[in-house]
């Protein structure tokens, strides 16, 4: 059994139980406020000086995230997350150096979803296509930071745990180190930019998403004039459609293919 001490009174509670047992009367001409008696059923309202002690750059990072999903990359600054974290900016100095170094955290933390195991039995175009789907995927799930990455140079140890899960197939490929590095960036500045450009909330990614406008859009191709738009009316219906997934692996697959090609092209002597 232990003991709850109160100002006014104590109450013995045994383990296990929620109901007060034994209640001693409250000192001659003091009454038991009935303040004191929640605080023993309900926590206590964390004082300011406590709540600023549990702030953490993880906290600070997570609150980074939501700012640039609901807001964009523009408006992460040091005072505005301060302000959504309820502490003075200067809280935030103690975690981070300052906003570029909590830029890339933000990029790192974002990286470090990404699945970078690979079955090595696998064949390096199909080891690729993985990481960049990985890549993409864990992208599409934090809007705002493709573009907030691509202005980086990220050296975090999750981004550089991407970059070696890239590499290592290209390089058990065969590629020679220039077209390896060269090979990389093809791949990642791909990703990255197709993720960057996405625009799912403009005007026309929403006509295409939505099927009865997008049955009228097509409508309008087909009655373009022949005489001035022949390859528009012909086209149209098969250009605006709602199909980014199937884009990003047809372009990736591009690529790919281009860059075994070129694995087994010799270069021209001299």
């Amino acid at each position: 059994m232990f003991t709850v001490a109160c100002t006014a009174f104590t109450v013995n509670v045994a383990p296990g139980e929620n109901a007060v047992q034994e209640q001693q009367p409250a000192p001659p001409g003091r009454r038991v406020s009935s303040e004191a008696i929640r605080t023993l059923w309900f926590s206590a309202e964390e004082a300011e000086d406590q709540r600023r002690r549990t702030l953490t750059r993880e906290r600070v990072v997570a609150e980074a995230l939501t700012l640039i999903a609901q807001e964009g990359v523009e408006a992460l600054t040091m005072r505005a997350l301060a302000a959504r974290l309820g502490v003075v900016p200067g809280a935030l100095y103690r975690h981070v150096r300052g906003k570029e170094q909590l830029r890339d955290l933000v990029v790192d933390g974002v990286l470090s979803e990404v699945d970078c195991h690979l079955d090595p039995a696998l064949p390096w175009t199909e080891q690729i296509r993985l990481l960049a789907h990985r890549l993409q995927n864990v992208l599409q799930a934090h809007p705002g930071v493709a573009g907030l990455l691509k202005t980086r140079d990220p050296l975090g140890p999750h981004s550089l745990a991407v970059a070696e899960a890239f590499l290592l197939p290209l390089h058990t490929a065969g590629f020679a180190h220039r077209e390896a590095g060269l090979a990389f960036f093809l791949i990642v500045d791909y990703t990255i930019g197709f993720e960057v450009s996405d625009t799912r909330t403009s005007v026309n990614e929403q006509r295409v998403r939505d099927a009865a406008t997008r049955t009228r859009l097509h409508e309008f191709f087909r009655s373009l004039p022949d005489d001035r738009f022949p390859t528009l009316a012909a086209l149209g219906e098969h250009v605006w459609l709602d199909n980014r997934a199937e884009r990003f692996t047809s372009g990736l697959n591009i690529l790919i293919d281009g860059l075994e090609q070129a694995r087994h092209t010799k270069p021209p002597p001299g």
